[in-house]
């Protein structure tokens, strides 16, 4: 029983290792930036059109390049890892709840299509629901990978939309999106880096033999 135990123990050290490296708290934290670009560009040429291709544009380009080098800089420094069944079924339950958060916002803009919410209630509603939506998946996310600092990502990713949108319809008073997003978003990137920093200089550089034979 101590053994398996054990083993349990070594493969969460180990799992947790592969979200050290602080590359997907930068991505998290750029997503969000993204959004401060997107509203601008919007204020800039007057065109919400213009502000979500050039949101969705870098998003894009993020997920293509630092998916990319996170893939590369983990396998040089850790190798390869291969989850038990366990930790297969909690990512699993991660890509889940990320579904479960697309679902509700697509129920969401449905009802406002069909007529069913307000744009006043939506313009109240929309804030609260993502706050609630970030918390609760980057809380599950925290839960079910054994990465606690997750919780705060979800609590300053959901803080953006409240912070862009309740001042502006409760008291008339607008608070810059680069501010309402970029400050939140900097916060992450900001763990992110050193994250990255630490993890760059406690995991030098593997040599092939190594890599290969780091599998757990």
């Amino acid at each position: 029983m101590t053994g398996l135990t054990d083993l349990k123990t070594l493969e969460k050290r180990a799992f947790r290792r592969f979200y050290e490296d602080g590359i997907f708290d930068v991505f998290l934290g750029l997503m969000l930036g993204t959004m401060a670009v997107g509203a601008l560009v919007q204020d800039w040429i007057a065109s919400e059109t213009a502000g979500v291709l050039s949101m969705f544009g870098m998003s894009v380009v993020l997920v293509v390049v630092l998916m990319t080098v996170r893939r590369r800089l983990l396998r040089s420094r850790l190798g390869e890892f291969k989850p038990g069944p366990r930790r297969k079924r909690r990512i699993i339950n991660v890509r889940l709840a990320l579904l479960g958060s697309v679902v509700v916002g697509l129920i969401l803009f449905g009802l406002v299509a069909a007529g069913g919410v307000s744009l006043v209630s939506l313009e109240v509603l929309m804030p609260l629901v993502w706050f609630i939506n970030a918390v609760v998946v980057f809380g599950a996310m925290a839960y079910l990978l054994d990465v606690p600092r997750f919780y705060l990502h979800g609590f300053l990713f959901g803080l953006a939309m409240p912070l862009m949108v309740l001042p502006d319809v409760l008291w008339n008073y607008r608070v810059p999106p680069w501010i309402a997003l970029g400050g939140p978003a900097a916060v992450i990137v900001m763990i992110g880096l050193f994250k990255l920093t630490r993890f760059l200089r406690e995991y030098p550089v593997r040599s092939i033999t190594e890599a290969t034979n780091a599998s757990p």
